[in-house]
């Protein structure tokens, strides 16, 4: 049989390599790589500079593009858990807000309100179990029927949140509290009102608030004088 020339066997190399020859092809490729260095070392270089990088790019390809999709994928959940989050807050933080601050004044009861006396000062004093604060204003001077007296004017209020939130806190549905507002010394008040001092929107801080009319009107009542 008549010998097969290098440069024929390196032209099939390729197809040898990538297993897509006959078996007698591949026969005699393989005998003449036993018998010849110069193309076996030929097959090695093909098979490590054609081959084998060929598929490690493919697959680095591949590697490369499922931790992009990863990526995204962990940056998406991210910023949805994120803005979930952010609107959760808000919900939560309106729903107090509201609970919070929207008031609603305690109608006055001799037996919850009292004004006490002691070593010379004047204290308005709350007890009872509906209570979510006390807003008063400083002793003011007031005309009342032609004459100035001094007035202090507070009331105490209620929320949603201190009705209905902090007794489920609290473990308890009903719980005496007691506040404790202090008034000034009694020989300098002449008048104490209790009530909600708003005058169409108005409040004592605006300079054309009308206290006087407010003083008078149905929702204040007097319940201390000197």
């Amino acid at each position: 049989m008549k010998k097969i020339s290098c440069n024929i066997i390196r032209d099939i190399l390729p197809l040898y390599l990538d297993g897509v020859v006959s078996e007698d092809t591949k026969q005699m490729v393989e005998e003449h790589l036993k018998e010849c260095g110069q193309c076996r070392n030929e097959a090695v270089k093909l098979k490590r500079d054609v081959g084998l990088p060929a598929s490690k790019s493919v697959r680095l390809a591949e590697t490369e593009v499922v931790k992009g999709l990863k990526r995204k994928l962990f940056r998406k959940k991210f910023l949805v858990s994120v803005v979930s989050v952010i609107l959760t807050i808000a919900v939560l933080s309106g729903i107090y807000s509201y609970m919070a601050l929207t008031k609603r004044c305690v109608a006055y009861d001799s037996g919850k309100v009292q004004i006490q006396e002691e070593d010379g000062a004047l204290y308005a004093v709350y007890q009872g179990d509906d209570l979510g604060g006390t807003v008063s204003f400083d002793p003011t001077e007031v005309t009342i029927d032609g004459k100035e007296q001094n007035v202090f004017t507070f009331y105490c209020y209620t929320t949603l949140w201190s009705e209905y939130i902090e007794p489920i806190f609290d473990g308890e549905t009903e719980k005496t509290q007691e506040r404790i507002v202090y008034v000034g010394q009694k020989d300098e008040i002449d008048r104490i009102y209790y009530g909600e001092f708003e005058n169409n929107g108005a409040t004592p801080l605006s300079p054309d608030y009308d206290y006087a009319s407010m003083l008078a009107s149905p929702e204040m009542e007097m319940i201390w004088e000197r």
